[in-house]
């Protein structure tokens, strides 16, 4: 049997023999009343009289027959009891769920297989014993102790839809418990009888769940400061057209000894610095303009030496660890330049005038399996890669600083702008690299850039096709874009050389004049207008006239654009904002082009 012994003996059962005490027993179908004065082998089941529970379920039950249990004389009490405990093991065994008794001193009096794996033992060696004997997480045994004495003491059944414990190996393996009481023929709390679910992969599904769902909405959020970045800077450049190019215009009808020269000179460098920021907000929406060649990362932190060290703080100890194996990288080399000056300012910034060191190292790395972005959780793919570490022994940032540290105008100094991480950001999105952030307060920061090794052989630096300035300049030129202060400025330094220039405020109306039949050498052609953009409106001037020359003005990257022009490549590329002489150089080539 289970549970308190009755009468396991052979001996006759004596007259009365405690069976007042017994609701019921059976034995082969007959009842109690057949049962007194004879000497007869039985199987029993017993229900004690008055009790509700017990620690093998409820209503007491402690004998309980198995199909095909016999009952003939030939066996014994002993046998029939271990078919019924082999029975009943299997029952719970065959659950995953733990399933276990425990009494009042919180020792185990049943548990099934799972329970004991758990715990790395066997069911044997866990009766009798606490969870203290076989887990060393003294937090989670008191928080088991408690629970199992507020059940027994309360008499309620209790719910915990999630409780931590330790395994055997050493895993944190998430449950959801149920334990109810279980009660004595006082009707006290004399046992517990608990049931757990292993919850374990459903938290990590939802963890993984909410870690995708935290991905989608951190790119969302790129890509919507993105658009909004890009839309920003492409409106600043416009209006940066104007000042350059009337500045220029100005310039020259002064006397260099004018006092009119140096403030021109102010506004000049003022709208220079002005298209620089620009250009990062650019960069961080990933669609700033690129000139891919391949790049010696060395090569550029040797270049910037000289400057890095007038930039950084006279207390930073720089240390370089340049590997001579790092082979070029595909890149911007203007972009990568800006890549490493804002992560040494950077880390000179986290010094906040402290001494301390500065640490630049670059190495390659074969990446079998890609590389996570740590800045957006996504994953580049398997390849070689040339990486550029910057680490200091600043301040650090907490989790929540690096969360935020690339976004837009967010800093964790009083004198960061915070735009250069964003910048950063961008750029390293826009050559397909990725970025790794490790850092602790008060333990400094490590930033590690990864960009792809280059694929193609390395030749002289690409000359930018509209930075050639032989040829004469056209007769008469179209100019099609729809702000009126890039019209205005462009007309005007061109009627100053003597070019003859067009205007049109959109594409239709750049289209309907040559349909008019006007004689035009070439057309300076806007890539963001309402209507048509610039690719729709050049496939449709080739159609008109296919040799006319087009230069295509943009603030946007020189390779993105190509892609959108395979189908009828522009004659160059002007990047906004210009000044004068990049422009002339573009119209320049627009004329030899025509000729």
């Amino acid at each position: 049997m289970i549970g308190p012994p009755t009468a396991t003996e052979s001996a006759p059962l004596p007259p009365q023999a405690g069976l007042s005490r017994f609701e019921t027993v059976m034995c082969d179908g007959g009842n109690a009343d057949e049962l007194v004065g004879r000497d007869r082998w039985c199987c029993t089941m017993i229900r004690r009289r008055g009790s509700k529970n017990g620690p093998y379920g409820r209503g007491g039950v402690s004998s309980f027959r198995p199909p095909g249990a016999t009952t003939s004389a030939a066996n014994s009490v002993e046998v029939v009891l271990r078919q019924e405990l082999d029975f009943l093991s299997q029952i719970i065994d065959i659950n995953p769920h733990f399933i276990f008794v425990k009494d009042r001193e919180l020792r185990f009096m049943l548990v099934n297989e799972a329970v004991a794996e758990a715990y790395g033992t066997t069911v044997e060696d866990l009766i009798g014993k606490t969870d203290a004997d076989f887990n060393a997480n003294a937090e989670e045994v008191e928080w088991f102790r408690r629970d199992d004495l507020e059940v027994m003491d309360t008499l309620r059944e209790k719910f915990i839809p999630e409780e931590v414990i330790t395994d055997a190996q050493g895993r944190v393996r998430y449950l959801q418990t149920i334990k109810r009481p279980l009660l004595d023929e006082n009707g006290e709390g004399k046992w517990l009888l608990g049931v757990a679910t292993d919850i374990t992969a459903l938290k990590q599904a939802e963890e993984e769940r909410r870690s995708l769902e935290a991905q989608v909405q951190h790119a969302q959020k790129l890509e919507s400061l993105g658009v909004l970045a890009g839309g920003i800077a492409h409106d600043f450049n416009n209006l940066l057209v104007g000042i350059m190019a009337n500045v220029d215009i100005l310039h020259r009808s002064l006397d260099a000894s004018s006092q009119g020269s140096m403030p021109l000179e102010h506004i000049r460098v003022a709208a220079n610095r002005a298209a620089d920021l620009c250009g990062q907000m650019l960069a961080y929406s990933g669609r700033g303009h690129f000139v891919i060649e391949p790049v010696r990362l060395n090569d550029v932190i040797r270049e910037l030496r000289d400057l890095l060290d007038a930039s950084i703080s006279k207390k930073a100890d720089v240390d370089y660890r340049l590997s001579e194996l790092v082979p070029p990288v595909d890149a911007d080399p203007t972009q990568i330049r800006q890549i490493v000056m804002n992560l040494i300012v950077n880390a000179s910034e986290a010094l906040e005038e402290r001494s301390g060191s500065i640490r630049i190292i670059t190495d390659s790395l074969v990446a079998e399996d890609g590389v996570t972005d740590t800045s957006t959780a996504e994953r580049v793919p398997a390849g070689t890669y040339v990486t550029l570490e910057v680490a200091d022994t600043g301040v650090g940032m907490t989790p929540e600083q690096i969360k935020r540290a690339f976004d837009p105008f967010y800093s964790s100094k009083t004198n960061g702008r915070g735009l250069g991480l964003a910048a950063v950001q961008g750029i390293i999105r826009g050559h397909r690299g990725a970025i790794q952030v490790e850092s602790e307060p008060d333990k400094g920061t490590t930033f590690r850039i990864l960009l792809p090794a280059a694929t193609r052989a390395e030749q002289p630096g690409a000359q930018d096709p509209t930075r050639d300035e032989t040829g004469a300049l056209p007769e008469r030129v179209l100019v099609v874009d729809d702000e009126p202060i890039v019209l205005a400025a462009i007309r005007d330094v061109l009627l100053l050389e003597g070019v003859d220039v067009l205007t049109a405020h959109d594409g239709d109306d750049a289209l309907n004049v040559l349909r008019g039949g006007e004689l035009v050498s070439g057309v300076l052609l806007d890539l963001t207008m309402p209507r048509k953009s610039g690719d729709e409106v050049l496939r449709e001037i080739r159609a008109i006239r296919a040799e006319l020359p087009v230069v295509v003005m943009s603030g946007y990257d020189h390779d993105d654009l190509m892609e959108r022009f395979r189908d009828a490549p522009p004659t160059g590329f002007l990047k906004k904002p210009f000044a004068s002489d990049a422009l002339l150089a573009a119209v320049k080539k627009m004329g030899a082009s025509g000729s």
